[in-house]
């Protein structure tokens, strides 16, 4: 090859920028030649003059160009068109592209400006599509690593607004150095198209929208609970922070939705997408950026007064209403209180106004106007504190909010710090009340054994039989005497009998009672005393059962029978007594308790809660508030007691309430087996 035709390739290349190291090193020898420095000139002027036509005739300005013939200038128009069609093609099928980006550096040894670096990138796949921009995943040929690129899509190629706007977003995001904002790698052209764009940290494809659809589909399945809530509030806290620190810097994002929250399998979130970011002109970063006024806010918005700047499923009222003017800071704490919203219901907060209008400008009216709704509107199982933080943040008049993104979070660590303590005191409550449970369960079980195991005394029977006076007499002492050891050894029974039931009368053969003003007195009642009645209700559920079977359950019993007015709440256990020979029901044996005794006995313990309510039926048995039994509030109706209305509904139809707002009530049912029978323990911090 001729050192002329050597020299000639080597300018081409140059002026392409395709010269390697050593070829450029070899471009050097040429240029001391005169001839091929004025070859070099010329070929500059050439390059020059094609692109400035090419250029010209893309954008159908011909003044440029007038001895080229209309045939000529198609003929190049299409030529043009069909390389970016073919360009768009090799790229999407993953061919490597090349580009060059400027920058500086700085060495001990000098001060070199203006270097140039060239960069070739491997496009492997698309990620998303905006209104501005495409972003690619590809593969950083120089380092070895895989990064998202983003470069202007055909329409904002065609605006140079857009232009503008593409390299504002970049050095706004660029400047803004935070590990939970997106750091930026490189900016620049490719080096064939001349097309901006700029590589960035691949974060992956999962985003905090994602995170919450699943959050609360797994809570409409019951399988999540606080702790789920507690990781979307920990990365809210992140976002809070790269908002808080863009602030700091003058900057206001503008957008802020779950979708422009990346989060990476290892726990980090990232802040993307700051396109429609604001830079406020007392910021720190107003001067910084490049063109001065010419990518100033002002400049920016000049033919977009008026109209909508962000996402309007969670813009605020301000954007709503095109006020641009009116963007601060506060904007983005509405955005973000948005976030919040959308955490805590699963849906954004304008989700409804958008979706029940057809009209979209009346529904964006709808949002500059009237106020936000509220979280437990939607979802009554929010805490109703964060309700109010949300509240708060999203109000429609700026100074009703957060002054600043950092009180916002603050707002929301310290719930997050007082609901740790809160669940731990709750906690306790919960096993304090299970414990309860036990311990009641545990009586109900013993009394039941007792009363089983009294029935199959053998003077039971044998008084059933006894044909003279003196057998009665025998055996019901010896049966009273068992009876009084049964009440000695067990405090809270305050009765035990034995009756005969036939034709609708009940007669009681051996009664034991414990004095009702002397707790340590037992008496065996005398037959002149002992009493014969009607049977009940209760008395003919038990006469229906199997030998063995035992019923208990609390009724309500006058302390004198002459005195209705006057009663105490009791539990009864009782089974049916059959006769050996006749295999009939001859009668039953009842073991009474007084139902305040046995409470006030379990209750006596330390109690870790405020407030504990024992409920028969609606009915309040037992009231203790704080260390005192509140005995004005035996007898009233359990709907007066507004903290428990949602527990009681909820025990109706389950043995267990947990309290999901608000971590303050805990709520169990013990089932007695009478089937009408049941007691509710209430339990509030």
């Amino acid at each position: 090859m001729t050192d002329a035709r050597k020299a000639s390739e080597l300018v081409s290349k140059s002026l392409r920028e395709e010269l390697s190291p050593e070829e450029s090193a070899e471009l050097s020898q040429y240029m001391v030649c005169e001839e091929t420095q004025k070859f070099a000139a010329a070929s500059k002027l050439i390059q020059q003059s094609v692109v400035v036509g090419a250029k010209s005739i893309v954008d159908g300005d011909d003044s440029e160009l007038p001895a080229l013939s209309v045939d000529a200038k198609q003929r190049m128009r299409d030529s043009l068109n069909a390389a970016s069609q073919e360009k768009l093609r090799l790229s999407q099928a993953g061919l490597l592209r090349s580009a060059t980006v400027t920058g500086s550096r700085t060495t001990p040894q000098e001060t070199k400006s203006g270097r140039a670096v060239t960069s070739r990138f491997q496009v492997i796949r698309p990620l998303a599509e905006g209104g501005l921009g495409n972003v690619w995943l590809v593969r950083d040929e120089k380092m070895n690593r895989t990064v998202a690129m983003k470069e202007l899509n055909r329409q904002g190629l065609e605006s140079p607004k857009a232009w503008e706007r593409f390299q504002r977003e970049a050095e706004i995001t660029g400047m803004l150095e935070h590990p939970n904002i997106i750091p930026i790698y490189q900016f620049g052209e490719d080096r064939q198209s001349a097309e901006p764009f700029y590589t960035m940290r691949f974060v992956g494809k999962k985003t905090l929208s994602d995170a919450i659809l699943e959050y609360h589909d797994l809570v409409a399945a019951g399988e999540e609970g606080p702790l789920g809530l507690h990781r979307l509030l920990s990365v809210f806290s992140d976002v809070c922070q790269a908002i808080a620190y863009a602030h700091s810097r003058g900057v206001v994002h503008r957008d802020l939705k779950p979708e422009n929250i990346a989060l990476d399998s290892f726990g980090q979130v990232i802040v993307l997408d700051w396109g429609l970011a604001k830079v406020l002109e007392e910021g720190e970063l107003f001067h910084k950026l490049s063109s001065g006024a010419g990518l100033s806010e002002s400049s920016m918005t000049k033919t977009m007064q008026g109209d909508i700047v962000g996402t309007p499923l969670y813009m605020s009222p301000e954007q709503a209403a095109g006020d641009l003017d009116g963007i601060n800071e506060r904007t983005d704490i509405y955005g973000l209180g948005a976030i919040l919203f959308a955490i805590l219901t699963g849906n954004a907060p304008h989700a409804q106004s958008l979706g029940d209008s057809a009209d979209l400008s009346q529904a964006v009216r709808s949002i500059s106007q009237k106020e936000t709704p509220r979280v437990r509107d939607e979802n009554p199982a929010v805490p109703s504190e964060l309700d109010k933080i949300c509240a708060k943040a999203m109000a429609r008049k700026q100074h009703m909010r957060f002054t600043s993104v950092s009180a916002f979070a603050e707002a929301i660590e310290k719930w997050m710090a007082g609901q740790s303590d809160m669940n731990a005191r709750y906690e306790a409550m919960r096993a304090e009340g299970r414990d309860l449970c036990g311990q009641l369960n545990a009586f109900v079980g013993a009394l039941e054994r007792n009363v089983r195991f009294m029935s199959r005394l053998p003077p039971i029977n044998q008084l059933m039989h006894a044909k003279t006076d003196e057998e009665t007499a025998t055996w019901r002492e010896r049966l009273a005497t068992i009876f009084e050891g049964l009440l000695d050894a067990n405090a809270d029974y305050g009765s035990v009998f034995y009756r005969s039931v036939t034709d609708g009368t009940s007669r009681e053969l051996v009664r034991v009672e414990r004095h009702s003003r002397e707790s340590n007195r037992i008496r065996i009642v005398p037959r002149s005393r002992l009493m014969e009645s009607p049977t009940n209700p209760m008395v003919n559920f038990i006469m229906q059962q199997k030998p063995g079977d035992v019923v208990t359950t609390l009724i309500q019993m006058a302390d004198d029978e002459n005195n209705t007015d006057c009663v105490r709440d009791c539990m009864l256990a009782g089974v049916p007594v059959f006769d050996d020979a006749t295999e009939d029901a001859f009668g039953l044996v009842l073991i009474e308790c007084d139902a305040n005794s046995i409470l006030r006995h379990q209750l006596s313990g330390q109690i870790v809660c405020s407030e504990i309510v024992i409920v028969s039926g609606s009915r309040v048995i037992m009231r203790k508030i704080g260390d005192r039994f509140d005995e004005d509030s035996i007898g009233m109706n359990v709907s007066s007691l507004a903290p428990f209305h949602d527990a009681t509904a909820w025990l109706e139809s389950h043995t267990e309430y947990i309290d999901t707002t608000d971590a303050q009530v805990y709520g169990r049912r013990i089932q007695l087996n009478a089937s009408q029978s049941n007691l509710l323990i209430l339990l509030r911090t």
